[in-house]
């Protein structure tokens, strides 16, 4: 685990970087094309790439929590949009998105099943990850892992709670939920004592974090190290994600 400010498994390269050095890139296009020295169009159609790029990150991102659902999903929508943009495919998104949501939930079950996450007498999650995938649905999980680690939340028009009080970070250390929020929403507790970060990629969205501050000396420090951290990271398009304690 990383005690800095670098993502766990992401490193450097980030979805927000990606899409901000996309922007300032388009931005250039655009300047050139004023300046007749390029055409703006002929770049531009490729802009789904990005997408792509996004993508594939999330599903690097993901595998320190044996998932990746979420960047294969990005990557398919970019490589749709991207046949589209350059005129090699010519159909519409609702044409395949009950095919993409069925290949998605068949997918979020097999990697479930496999993954087979402990359970404890009272129902609640004992594994070191949370896994979530609610498409016009919703969600519930709580966790009560003494390591947590992380997870993967996939949401296309659904919702989802995920309850962290009872799970453990330990101090100076950190774990990520990787992210893909479509038209949803949700809602994350954790202990009023963990830090919480939130590098991911927000497109007509918000995050509201509606904690109330811990009290002085009540945030974990056991041998001077950092408090725990977690990290949300991702996309969360046209969606919002609240964080109560």
């Amino acid at each position: 685990m990383s005690n800095g400010n670098v993502e766990p498994g992401g490193g450097v390269m980030t979805p927000r970087l990606v899409v901000g050095l996309a922007v300032a890139l388009f931005g250039v296009v655009l300047v050139l094309d004023r300046l007749n020295l390029a055409v703006a169009g002929q770049v531009l159609q490729f802009w789904p790439a990005v997408i792509i790029a996004v993508g594939a990150l999330l599903f690097v991102q993901a595998r320190h929590v044996g998932g990746g659902a979420n960047g294969v999903i990005v990557m398919i929508i970019g490589g749709w949009l991207l046949l589209n943009s350059l005129g090699i495919v010519q159909v519409r998104f609702w044409e395949l998105f009950w095919p993409i949501v069925l290949i998605g939930i068949g997918t979020m079950l097999v990697m479930q099943t496999l993954r087979r996450g402990s359970r404890d007498a009272s129902g609640i999650d004992t594994d070191d990850t949370v896994n979530i995938f609610a498409v016009l649905s919703g969600a519930k999980r709580m966790s009560a892992s003494t390591r947590f680690r992380g997870g993967e939340v996939t949401a296309f028009m659904g919702g989802y709670q995920i309850d962290l009080r009872q799970a453990v970070i330990p101090p100076g250390e950190e774990a990520a939920l990787d992210i893909f929020t479509a038209m949803g929403g949700g809602e994350i507790f954790v202990p009023p004592s963990w830090t919480v970060a939130t590098p991911i990629v927000v497109v007509m969205g918000g995050i509201d974090d509606k904690r109330i501050p811990p009290l002085p000396g009540t945030v974990d420090s056991i041998g001077g190290k950092p408090a725990p951290r977690l990290v949300l990271r991702g996309v969360l398009a046209m969606g919002g994600i609240e964080i109560k304690s």
